[in-house]
């Protein structure tokens, strides 16, 4: 009698070959670190008005508006090379996932690139990340894009992907300036530090939230662990932690929440 077998098989999903392709133009002289960033204030905010509008706001808005406004004030991450020459770019065309829920019940991460994000506001990022969650992204001029790319035999695929790698441009076009991914997820409340992959000058992974215990009688605050890989080629040290603590300033501040603050007054 033939023993029933102690695993499970299913087809190789085609979206993973996409998501091979994009991590081969993962930059080669990348280098890590990471920063803590007290957003205490931003999580009682909106905690607020939540409870005063019942109209949640998304800490991964909060977040894409951050880092975009940082990167604009910092234009050395978005800069490329471009052969013999460094292209800066004005906008944070942020490419960031939503986790789709699929018809059966699964889901699915999905591409989506905040264009000119520095502008936009919390509020307007958000409403644009409800509506990928909602709407079909598969009309987006990104993920055509990409699916066109998909249905490439795997060589000439990868001459394409080397092609964007080379070119800012394009890759702007397809991806975008700057990355954010977010492992954030109800639960999550301990400190864990991810890194991520860098088709850019700049990507960031938003890892946990750590409750850390009141100091001198002050109250107990929440710490977010931020994760970055840098382009070395690019960007120096000096620059990035220029970057960096703008950022975590802004997250401290709730620089991104002042209009959402009035609308949820504390009390």
């Amino acid at each position: 009698m033939t023993a029933a077998p102690d695993f499970t098989e299913r087809p190789w999903p085609p979206l993973r070959d996409l998501i091979l392709g994009m991590l081969s133009l993962h930059r080669p002289m990348t280098f890590h670190g990471m920063i803590e960033a007290d957003v205490t204030r931003i999580l009682e905010i909106l905690e607020r008005r939540r409870r005063a509008t019942r109209q949640p706001v998304s800490l991964h808005a909060v977040l894409i508006d951050a880092v975009a406004v940082a990167a604009a004030q910092h234009p050395e991450v978005l800069t490329f090379r471009h052969g013999g020459r460094l292209v800066t770019f004005r906008d944070a065309d942020v490419a960031t996932v939503v986790d789709r829920r699929q018809p059966d019940g699964t889901r699915l991460p999905m591409g989506l690139t905040v264009r000119a994000a520095q502008g936009k506001g919390v509020a307007a990022i958000h409403d644009e990340l409800r509506a990928a969650l909602k709407g079909d992204l598969t009309r987006t001029e990104e993920v055509q894009r990409r699916r066109r790319l998909l249905k490439l035999p795997k060589p000439l695929r990868a001459l394409v992907l080397r092609r964007i790698a080379a070119d800012p441009h394009l890759l702007r076009r397809v991806q975008g300036t700057i990355g954010l991914t977010s492992l954030q997820r109800p639960g999550l409340g301990f400190a864990m530090v991810a890194f991520p992959p860098n088709p850019f000058t700049m990507s960031i992974a938003v890892g946990g939230i750590d409750a850390r215990p009141a100091v001198a009688g002050g109250a107990p605050r929440r710490i977010l662990s931020l994760g970055g890989a840098m382009d070395h080629a690019v960007i120096d040290g000096a620059a990035v932690a220029r970057f960096c603590a703008t950022l975590q300033a802004r997250l401290a501040e709730a620089e991104g929440l002042r209009a959402l603050a009035e609308d949820a007054p504390a009390g």
